[in-house]
């Protein structure tokens, strides 16, 4: 804003034959107040400023004399102010969009604090807590209880990231969500936790049966990167999955080493390269 207000007056000034420093530094004075006062007083007086600037270069186009002395002046009175007023309001609408979102999020996150707002999907503290409890149940449960932790990661995230764009790329995550969410079974829990990480966490799926949950997602996960465009190769999905169902494997088991053996895991399996 600071950049646009010494832009728009040094190019006001340098550019109108006869100005004088007094009158500069008077506008800039009050359109300075007008900044340090808010983002809607400023554009408020410069609508007006660009009314009184816009008459005067179209006073000064009228008339043939001044037309030839002053043709620039008077294109510079027409245009500047009222393009920066314009554009200073195009940035005070992104400004207060961004800043509803952010209350709406912020809003989000309070009501639903387990919730990935991007995605929709379960966020990492949930993850966290949640496979506390599953690795707790194992633990006192053994004979009755297993449960089994499956990855779905972006691979080469930085060059899908550079290659869609951030608003695109979100789009991806989402589409990635809602395909998930299509597979789980009833029980399932999907979590996002960032860096185009997927868990889907199956209670009572024990190591026999997990290679299911693997088989559906490879199955059913073929339309995801169709609609984006990409080429061959730029969109790897891996796929990782560990189940545990006896005391020695939750024995001083934390919920970091769960997931470290998860991502190893899920270093040895392409479910899916795009064409």
């Amino acid at each position: 804003m600071i950049l646009i207000l010494i832009y728009q007056y040094a190019l006001l000034y340098l550019s109108v034959i006869s100005g004088s420093w007094l009158n500069f530094l008077i506008v800039a004075g009050a359109f300075g107040l007008g900044l340090f006062l808010g983002r809607t007083i400023y554009i408020i007086l410069g609508g007006v400023l660009s009314f009184v600037s816009m008459s005067a270069g179209a006073l000064m186009l009228l008339m043939p004399y001044t037309r030839e002395l002053y043709f620039w002046s008077a294109i510079a009175l027409l245009t500047i102010t009222p393009l920066t007023t314009y554009l200073m309001y195009l940035l005070d609408h992104q400004l207060l969009k961004r800043k509803a979102l952010a209350q709406e999020l912020a809003k989000l996150q309070k009501e639903k604090p387990d919730l990935e707002v991007l995605t929709g999907a379960l966020n990492e503290s949930a993850l966290e807590r949640d496979v506390q409890r599953e690795l707790k149940l194992v633990f006192y449960h053994e004979q009755d209880y297993r449960f089994t932790l499956t990855m779905v990661k972006i691979d080469f995230l930085e060059n899908v990231m550079n290659f869609l764009g951030n608003d695109r790329f979100n789009d991806l995550l989402r589409e990635t969500t809602r395909n998930l969410e299509s597979m789980l079974f009833t029980v399932d829990h999907l979590y996002y936790i960032g860096e185009g990480h997927f868990v889907i966490m199956s209670p009572m799926l024990g190591a026999n049966n997990a290679p299911i949950m693997k088989r559906k997602i490879k199955e059913h996960i073929n339309d995801i990167a169709e609609e984006f465009g990409l080429a061959r190769n730029a969109l790897v999905l891996r796929t990782g999955q560990i189940s545990y169902s006896t005391q020695d494997k939750v024995v001083n088991r934390s919920v970091e080493d769960a997931l470290v053996q998860l991502e190893r895991s899920a270093e040895t399996d392409i479910a899916k390269e795009y064409l």
